[in-house]
């Protein structure tokens, strides 16, 4: 009985310990990719390049891996009850996204500070929310064909 109970910890801390690695791959990818952009907003654009930079970067790729990585997080039911200040963190980080970069330039340019759009939190903890949603859904869905075969 004793190496059953043995087998038993060690399956679940394996389990346990998969799952904390997959929290803090979600998070780092999304951290790498928010860097990149701003790296290459600050390194590499100029004034002509700002369109194209708030296309790429703010209006697709952004709210893309925001959506992405918050369907994997419900799917997976990642972070437990924790999962939905997530979506205050995607939206935060959103908002830091176009004032670390757009904002920060004009501050300096004209010599004043200006406030953070606090709308953009919201946009980006609903795109977060619909993709945890979208998640959830889709994990509830395939248990339910589950149960049916």
């Amino acid at each position: 009985m004793s190496d059953y109970l043995n087998y038993l910890k060690e399956s679940t801390d394996t389990v346990r310990s998969k799952r904390n690695l997959t929290q803090i791959i979600i998070i780092a990818v999304y951290l790498l990719i928010w860097a990149f952009s701003m790296i290459v907003f600050w390194f590499f654009t100029g004034g002509s390049d700002a369109m194209g930079y708030s296309l790429m970067f703010l209006w697709i790729l952004l709210p893309v891996t925001t959506f992405i990585l918050s369907v994997v997080i419900g799917k997976n039911k990642l972070f437990g009850k924790w999962k939905w200040l997530l979506t205050l963190f995607f939206g935060i980080m959103y908002m830091l996204a176009e004032y670390g970069t757009f904002k920060a330039a004009n501050s300096i340019a004209f010599d004043r500070l200006n406030a953070p759009e606090l709308g953009m939190v919201l946009s980006g903890a609903i795109i977060s929310a619909i993709g945890i949603l979208t998640g959830l859904l889709f994990n509830r869905k395939r248990l339910g064909h589950d149960k049916d075969e």
